[in-house]
């Protein structure tokens, strides 16, 4: 797709007045600018399977349906009864067959690493959570593969590129758990929560940790930009029009995960429970 199209919905770096990131506060925002239709349906499905799978592990949950998990984003499901290792089957299966080589390869061992890290110590405060969330937010490959971006090894692993797209999935991951916490706290799976990091470890009340990740969300935003210039400004880097496609796309990324947080957030569909920790989701947009 054309990166002009891109550039005139929101042009990156963002100009004076231009709302950045797009598509804030527009609940029902739907648009990905450069993407094919086909390719946005499948990556969004697998990151379902992503989201559904992830809430087996919630809490140090049947972490030993890792394995099984693992092994069918690479070949068929380790067990062809279990019907959550075939949804994952299913959905890569076709990922497989449209997508670039090195750019599968890269998604699989994002894959890997995102299931590895379900594993880890309780979090102590914000640096570790953020630390482990950097891997443990789990979308940003599968963008690239709705961009039909192919990227090399190199690029992928460069400092600046790494520190761009850390920056966006920092964002992605305190957005999710701002909007998701009471639900969370109904389903008893806060206990990853920033927010309820923040009132353990901290000793802060609801309305304070509110206000430090609402801080923070800001601040990651506001440090993409410099941070998305640094990878565009790059002699080698900047001279790939497929990294600068990137880069542009990334604000898209905050921007349509903070309108689905609205969409979904449970105080939206049961106003019952908005009363258990704070505002509604209208007042609380991020």
């Amino acid at each position: 797709m054309s990166s002009v199209k891109v550039g005139k919905a929101a042009p990156f770096p963002p100009l004076p007045g231009q709302q950045y990131p797009p598509a804030r506060n527009h609940p029902r925002w739907k648009g990905a600018p450069a993407a094919d239709f086909d390719r946005m349906v499948w990556g969004t499905r697998f990151i379902g399977v992503y989201f559904l799978a992830g809430d087996y592990l919630d809490n140090g949950k049947m972490q030993n349906r890792i394995p099984g998990f693992k092994k069918a984003v690479r070949a068929p499901a380790l067990h062809p009864e279990d019907r959550a290792e075939l949804c994952h089957d299913i959905a890569f299966r076709t990922i497989k067959a449209t997508c670039h080589p090195r750019t599968l390869n890269q998604i699989t061992r994002c894959a890997h690493e995102w299931w590895d890290s379900h594993i880890h110590d309780p979090f102590l405060n914000l640096d570790q959570y953020l630390a482990i969330r950097r891997i443990n937010v789990g979308m940003v490959p599968y963008l690239k593969y709705t961009l039909d971006i192919n990227l090399t090894d190199e690029q992928v692993n460069h400092p600046l590129m790494r520190e761009a797209e850390g920056i966006i999935a920092d964002q992605v991951c305190l957005t999710n758990d701002f909007f998701s916490y009471v639900k969370e706290i109904m389903t008893n799976s806060d206990e990853k929560n920033i927010l309820r990091l923040l009132q353990d470890s901290e000793g802060l009340t609801y309305e304070e940790a509110k206000l430090v990740v609402e801080k923070k969300i800001r601040q990651k935003e506001d440090a993409f930009i410099p941070a998305g210039m640094a990878v565009l400004n790059d002699p080698e880097l900047g001279k790939d029009p497929e990294v600068r496609r990137w880069i542009a796309c990334l604000p898209y990324c905050i921007g349509g995960n903070n309108a689905w947080s609205q969409e979904v957030s449970c105080k939206k569909c049961d106003p019952r429970i908005a009363a258990l920790t704070g505002p509604s989701s209208e007042e609380c947009k991020v």
